[in-house]
């Protein structure tokens, strides 16, 4: 869409130029600058979903696409009323709409499509938006996130029942999360905001019976430990149970990162720090000075791992620029929290996995036998264990293993000959970890 955006500019100029220019166009040359003009129509169901909008509109709407997140289209479709039929929801401005719209069409029985009703949004810019499944049943609810000029962000959740479209939440927020979180078997809605005397808020929602939102817990981080939130995000722990991870804005420069475990419990209804590690001792072991270095389920196995810099962290590059540091992943709900060590290299944000038995005896630095490439040494010895460097993504790995593309490049590594590795899942070739 914006590379259409960008030649109708081009072509609206042309035209404005030439009827600056005083040359009249002939009727077959006008209707062909007006054809080239005209928005493009999109192919299949979307395309007769837009001309039912346009015609229902009387105008041609502008589509919007959210900025992020799993679901980057303009259209959502999915059976949103649980009536086993498949609708479609269009994000959409006009001329005459200050804020992003909403629209809600139904398949007629011979295939077409019948806008049932719009609404307007909170702001004219859609960050964000998922299809959550917070009721019990079939039916599907719309949760957008919104931000406006200023830089605010704005949460809503939109309910569509008997050809009613409603809004069933409102809220501003910072950071948003739908999850499972209470164990009801249906999902629920994490806030975070940011409190005008400082310190974090997290506040969970869940609906009730009536449909609406109910606010089950809150619960306030100190300001003196934290001035916002970063991140957040939901796992099962080693004892099967559903645990939040949230990641906080610290430090005198509110740069540096740490985290807080959560969890839901039951009989006092409210979310309270996991019971496997205190507070300020997870707070002095997940402090850390890279911005983006934010809790994640690295290995896909449903566990939220949190990223901690050990003492041999920080390491500087200096003929490179290039900063990089040791990593150690943990998961905090079990007897043996360490999960993953490895190297970032924050410059393409992406994380290397080594061997675990290597972690406290390890150095960087440059490589004398590749030009742009990083050695790991043994802190003891010197011995060479790895050297990782980066090449054109068509450069041959013929002597090296290829890791993956990043940032254009291939970055490629290679043991030195008289390493062996005593881990026997450890693999080289599945090491890599873009972190984006």
């Amino acid at each position: 869409m914006k590379i259409w955006q960008r030649i109708c500019r081009i072509l609206g100029c042309v035209a404005l130029c030439v009827a600056l220019a005083g040359c009249d166009l002939l009727p077959g040359e006008r209707a062909q600058v007006e054809e080239l003009l005209r928005a493009p129509q999109l192919s299949g169901d979307y395309g007769a979903i837009q001309t039912a909008l346009n015609e229902w509109l009387g105008e041609s709407a502008q589509l919007k696409y959210p900025m992020q997140g799993d679901l980057l289209s303009p259209f959502l479709m999915q059976d949103l009323d649980g009536d086993g039929q498949q609708d479609a929801a269009v994000l959409y401005t006009t001329p005459q709409s200050s804020n992003v719209c909403i629209a809600i069409l139904q398949r007629r029985e011979d295939g077409t499509w019948k806008v049932q009703q719009n609404v307007e949004g909170l702001a004219d810019t859609v960050e964000t938006v998922s299809l959550a499944q917070l009721r019990s049943g079939e039916a599907c609810q719309l949760v957008v996130g919104y931000m406006a000029a200023q830089g605010d962000h704005y949460l809503a959740v939109y309910a569509y029942t008997e050809g009613v479209l409603s809004t069933i939440l409102e809220q501003p927020y910072q950071q948003y999360l739908v999850e499972d979180i209470t164990g009801g078997g249906h999902q629920d809605l994490i806030l975070m905001s940011t409190l005008e005397d400082g310190g974090v808020q997290i506040e969970l929602l869940t609906v009730n019976r009536d449909g609406m939102f109910q606010q089950l817990a809150v619960m306030g981080l100190s300001a003196n430990k934290f001035s916002g939130c970063a991140a957040v995000a939901a796992g099962i722990g080693s004892d099967g149970k559903n645990y939040l991870v949230l990641d906080g804005w610290t430090g005198i420069s509110g740069n540096n990162l740490a985290s807080v475990l959560l969890r839901f419990d039951e009989d006092s209804q409210q979310m309270v720090p996991a019971s496997q590690i205190g507070t300020e001792e997870l707070y002095n072991a997940s402090l850390r000075n890279v911005p983006g270095l934010v809790s994640r389920d690295l290995d896909e196995d449903g566990v939220v791992e949190i990223p901690t810099q050990p003492e041999e962290a920080g390491l500087l590059n200096m003929s490179q620029g290039r900063r990089m540091d040791f990593i150690v992943w943990m998961d905090y709900t079990s007897r043996q929290p360490k999960k993953s060590f490895g190297l970032l290299d924050e410059e393409t944000n992406c994380y290397i996995e080594l061997p675990m038995e290597w972690e406290g005896n390890l150095k960087l630095t440059d490589s004398a036998g590749y030009e742009g490439a990083v050695e790991l040494r043994t802190l003891d010895q010197d011995q060479l264990v790895m050297t990782v460097r980066y090449v054109k993504s068509s450069a041959s790995a013929a002597g090296w293993t290829k890791l993956g593309i990043v940032a254009s490049r291939q970055m490629q590594a290679k043991l030195a000959p008289d390493v062996e590795i005593e881990d026997p899942n450890y693999r080289l070739s599945k090491a890599l970890h873009l972190l984006n």
